[in-house]
């Protein structure tokens, strides 16, 4: 059984891409069964997000306990990933790529793809520019920055899809993301925590709960 999560340097048409991924199975089992597969978006790359920040490390460890293939990983110019920083636009680039190596490497079957903030727009507008390519079956987002990016166009959402928000965000919007989110043919499932803030500090085990519950 592997337990270790492993970290490598993948090719992609900006560059090398900085993965850390961990599989619950061993290499041959791997390749011989349907794997459920989650890949993690991190936030803001100029502001300090990383594949490290405590967010995408908390869904990472209980989409793991869940049986997932976890694949996080740093946007261009983040950590030993190469490129720039490219307004959301190249990172919708990045996430294909990651997205398209771990389908081969792990043969998974079944696609969630998961982010905060940044990360969470980056994996929304990536469902709705390349969904017929990458076959997503569900989305979860955590305090998707609506207001400071543009939203529009990605409704209809069609696979199951999770929000995860506070009430006291400090960053974006809570009342124009549930407007946001609310305005579409098909909502999203909806949890809302009324005092936390954008970065959820001493909310994390409800973060995971809420993960080990739904998925």
């Amino acid at each position: 059984m592997n337990t270790k999560s492993v970290t490598e340097l993948i090719p992609s048409q900006n560059g090398l891409i900085e993965v850390r991924y961990k599989a619950l199975s061993s290499e041959s089992e791997v390749t011989d069964k349907v794997m459920k597969l989650v890949v993690l978006s991190h936030p803001h790359p100029l502001y300090g997000g990383t594949m490290n920040n405590k967010i995408i490390t908390t869904m990472e460890r209980a989409f793991q306990s869940l049986g997932y293939v976890t694949v996080a990983y740093n946007f261009r110019g983040v950590g030993k990933s190469e490129g720039e920083h490219d307004q959301g636009i190249g990172e919708q680039n990045d996430l294909v790529e990651v997205i398209e190596w771990a389908k081969q490497r792990f043969k998974s079957t079944h696609l969630t793809l998961a982010g905060f903030s940044f990360g969470s727009y980056v994996a929304l507008k990536a469902y709705q520019e390349f969904n017929k390519t990458l076959s997503v079956d569900a989305l979860c987002t955590v305090a998707p920055p609506v207001g400071l990016y543009d939203f529009s166009g990605i409704h209809p959402v069609k696979v199951p899809w999770v929000l995860i928000q506070g009430g006291k965000d400090e960053v974006v919007s809570s009342t124009e993301i549930l407007r946001w989110a609310m305005a579409g043919e098909l909502q999203p499932d909806i949890y809302w925590r009324a005092k936390a803030g954008h970065f959820l500090h001493g909310e994390l085990i409800w973060l995971k709960n809420i993960i080990l519950l739904v998925y």
